[in-house]
């Protein structure tokens, strides 16, 4: 597969994963974070643009970086430890405030509780999915760039 190709797929995922997380904690905690959501969306595509035009390493190391924090924060803590550890019956393992209910509180509803429930437990396995893809694509990404770097400045 391409570099190119892992780029547009690295990025897509890291997107993905910001937007299903963001989705996920609007619905928990209210649409103030919006906001977040929106700066981390930014942040992912200005470094992997940057990246893109410049070829700079340091703009490399900032997306993989910032990637590997979100996969870290919301895909494993949150997304894994918290909603899939959950959804297969496992006792909550995470530290996270008011993960341990059984039923957690939202700020936003839908036309019912379980339904409330399923769309908030279901975008944070959703945010732990992506978050894998996106630690795949984006390794697989910095590493078919590395080489390629140490051939140009040869």
């Amino acid at each position: 597969m391409s570099a190119h190709r892992l780029d547009l797929i690295s990025i897509a995922t890291l997107v993905a994963t910001l937007v299903a997380t963001g989705i996920h904690h609007i619905f928990r905690l209210g649409p103030a974070l919006l906001v977040p959501t929106l700066i981390g969306i930014a942040l992912a595509v200005g470094l992997w643009t940057l990246y893109g035009k410049t070829r700079r390493l340091g703009f490399l190391v900032g997306y993989g970086v910032f990637a590997a924090l979100v996969v870290f924060w919301f895909g494993f803590l949150d997304g894994f430890l918290d909603h899939v550890a959950k959804a297969a019956g496992l006792e909550n393992v995470t530290f996270l405030p008011g993960s341990e209910a059984e039923v957690v509180a939202t700020a936003m509803q839908l036309w019912s509780q379980e339904a409330s429930t399923a769309f908030y437990e279901g975008t944070g396995i959703l945010s732990a999915i992506l978050a894998l893809l996106t630690a795949v694509a984006t390794v697989a990404f910095i590493y078919r760039e590395v080489p390629a770097r140490r051939e140009t400045s040869s």
